[in-house]
């Protein structure tokens, strides 16, 4: 019953980070399915990190901002 809570409790934190992390890749790339794109892989990787749970809102938004500018310049460069 845990891991069912842990993974709702990570879905929650994940969707209050989604505009934000979209906010900042549409500033960067001005392109609607890039930034979807550079949001995603941002989001995916922070998913994946283990103390996701345990981090403080403010920690998350800048781990969410870093891994969102390097996911933009990723997909720009890409182009």
């Amino acid at each position: 019953m845990r891991a069912a809570i842990s993974l709702h409790q990570k879905i929650v934190i994940l969707r209050g980070l989604e505009q934000y992390a979209y906010q900042i890749a549409h500033y960067i790339l001005q392109d609607e399915a890039l930034a979807a794109k550079a949001a995603k892989s941002a989001l995916i990787e922070i998913s994946q990190e283990e103390a996701l749970l345990e981090e403080t809102a403010e920690k998350l938004r800048v781990r969410t901002k870093k891994l969102t500018i390097r996911a933009s310049l990723v997909s720009n460069a890409a182009i």
